[in-house]
């Protein structure tokens, strides 16, 4: 029975490891010629614990307010040298899509990462990370 058990939770934890987050992208964000960026996606606050001593402020020299709350994004540096501060993108991430603006940058160190601005450091943890994908807009 043991070895039953012992079978079952390595097949499990295979399976688990092995499984491959598959994003289903709803047709009509799909524009012709545009790059899709499939991205991993956390979030941040507006708080010391999130942005060190810039708080208050983002990368673009934009003062935060609570309108901006899921609607600005941080871009890695890869992503981020093609395009610009104020560069509009679908966000698509855990079902639901986000219409956001490039105003931050993230640390150097990400790679193919996307940072959504939210409230608090509770709601950001509770968002955790997740795969998403983003899609570039008319420039701004």
């Amino acid at each position: 029975m043991l070895k039953i058990v012992k079978m079952m939770s390595l097949y499990f934890l295979a399976a688990t490891i092995c499984e491959q987050t598959t994003l289903s992208i709803p047709l009509d964000l799909l524009r012709p010629n545009a790059p899709i960026h499939y991205v991993m996606v956390s979030a941040y606050a507006n708080h010391p614990k999130c942005t060190g001593s810039t708080s208050g402020r983002t990368s673009s020299s934009l003062r935060i307010s609570p309108e901006h709350y899921g609607r600005i994004i941080a871009l890695s540096k890869d992503i981020a040298e093609q395009y610009s501060f104020g560069d509009r993108f679908n966000l698509w991430v855990r079902g639901k899509l986000h219409e956001v603006a490039y105003q931050d940058n993230m640390p150097r160190n990400r790679r193919k990462s996307v940072d959504l601005l939210l409230p608090s450091v509770p709601s950001c943890l509770q968002f955790g990370r997740n795969p998403g994908v983003l899609i570039p807009l008319d420039r701004a």
